[in-house]
């Protein structure tokens, strides 16, 4: 959040470590174009849910008439729809394997799926029925 949050045109910013192709998001800075879906941040109006939910409602999307951070995407989205999935699943699985890096020493790993994770979850949802009365020892 900018030092002067919540003053009027002080809009805060949500920028994406990971490649996101949206026609709302800038290519080069990740940053999410807020200003866009609100030209005037008025803090008496506008709370960050209100940017988490418009955040939430870019990826889902149809329409990207009003969007101005990613023009190439924009017209993408417009002219071949099926290439911009291709170009949005592809940064969705760029961004699904950034998730299992795991930071040199970290006492806790993170592991792709793999099929025993699957089997012990399959077998605890068929035989727990209340996860409440679960032992831990």
């Amino acid at each position: 959040l900018p030092p002067t949050y919540n003053d009027v045109n002080q809009h805060p910013q949500i920028t994406f470590t990971s490649a996101v192709y949206n026609p709302h998001v800038d290519p080069l800075t990740g940053k999410l174009d807020i200003k866009t879906a609100y030209p005037k941040w008025d803090p008496s109006k506008h709370y960050l849910v209100t940017v988490l939910t418009f955040t939430k409602k870019i990826f889902y999307a149809k329409n990207f008439d009003d969007a101005k951070a990613n023009v190439e995407a924009k017209n993408l989205a417009k002219s071949d729809p099926a290439a911009y999935r291709k170009k949005v699943d592809e940064c969705v699985g760029e961004s699904q394997r950034k998730a299992f890096a795991n930071m040199e020493g970290s006492t806790a790993k993170f592991t792709e799926e793999i099929l025993g994770h699957r089997v012990l979850r399959d077998l605890l949802k068929a035989n727990v029925r209340e996860p409440s009365q679960v032992s831990k020892q």
